[in-house]
């Protein structure tokens, strides 16, 4: 007999880190229950973009066509035949989410506080930092990533022949850039090439990634600095992220971004924080939850080694899901 699979929509105005974490836990539910999968990027037309959420509610998001109207022409996807569940990321996605549940009965789970009424979504997943509490809410330490032990290690056999000059001990460097959430400012960059110079001068093979917020100016900084001794990705071609985990001995990641410092955390792998010249109050929580947990600590100028029970909350998420919506 044929299985027969759920269908899922994930819906993201296209933002790297929402559609990661949506997508991740998407994935994590598939491996649960047999499910095709499939992306509608919308995103809001330019004057509703600058409205807040909780302006969309007051509007009457509910009463009608009005929120698929306020989106861009390829809300146009957005029809039926309706899925079985929607995953949405993002306070900007939300009121979009939420006409789903309200006007067509369609399961909705939201990621990310959507600034209105919890009780417009079926569930909602937010980082514990966030301090948002619910009967629907279910908090994660971090943010949902994309990242396995299964992901990272069939990563790493197809990259571990192009890194294989060098060195180990081996570092995975990932590094994010300024953001409103913590500020690259007071000689950060200098601060990381010096930092990773020394590294490699002490005979580490550094795998440095950036992220869509890296100045274009750092990357090629670092890769001038470092030469021979290390790969820099410059964001063309095959993307390295998950092979640069399942090669690496350990993990040095810029503080800016919750995102990767908890992909990170998923592989088991030290976890060292480099710190920036300031960080939000949300920013600074997180970082002392992921400490008080024995997974990160501040990079102090060398690598140490330790152990902790990898960070697995796609899975953790999407089992609360399964037993209550699925």
């Amino acid at each position: 007999m044929e299985t027969k699979h759920l269908r899922f929509w994930v819906i993201t105005d296209g933002r790297a880190g929402n559609e990661a974490q949506a997508l991740g836990l998407a994935a994590a539910l598939a491996r649960r229950r047999a499910a095709k999968i499939s992306i509608r990027r919308v995103a809001p037309k330019a004057w509703t973009a600058r409205l807040p959420a909780q302006l969309w509610h007051a509007l009457g998001a509910h009463e009608g066509g009005w929120p698929f109207t306020a989106y861009n022409a390829r809300v146009r996807r957005i029809v039926p035949p309706w899925p079985d569940l929607v995953i949405g990321a993002g306070r900007r996605i939300a009121p979009l989410v939420a006409a789903l549940k309200k006007l067509h009965g369609v399961k909705t789970v939201q990621i990310l506080d959507p600034l209105m009424p919890l009780a417009d979504f079926d569930l909602v997943a937010v980082p514990e930092h966030d301090r948002v509490a619910g009967a629907n809410v279910v908090t994660t330490v971090g943010s949902i990533g994309r990242t396995t032990p299964g992901i990272v290690a069939a990563a790493a056999e197809q990259w571990r022949d192009r890194l294989a000059n060098l060195p180990r001990p081996r570092l995975a460097v990932l590094v994010g850039g300024p953001s409103p959430s913590a500020r690259f400012g007071g000689g950060a960059a200098g601060r990381l090439s010096k930092a990773l110079g020394e590294l490699a001068g002490q005979g580490h093979g550094l795998m440095v990634t950036p992220s869509q917020r890296t100045p274009q100016g750092l990357i090629g900084r670092l890769r001038d600095l470092l030469g021979d001794s290390a790969f820099v990705w410059d964001g063309t071609g095959d993307n390295p992220y998950p092979a640069i985990l399942g090669l690496a001995d350990a993990v040095l990641v810029t503080e800016d971004s919750v995102n990767m410092v908890s992909e990170a955390a998923s592989t088991g792998l030290p976890v060292q924080v480099f710190r920036l010249a300031s960080r939000s109050d949300k920013i600074a929580a997180f970082q002392s939850e992921m400490a008080r947990r024995g997974i990160a600590r501040d990079f102090n100028g060398a690598i140490e080694s330790w152990s902790y029970t990898p960070l697995a909350e796609a899975d953790r998420v999407a089992a609360e899901i399964e037993k209550r919506l699925l």
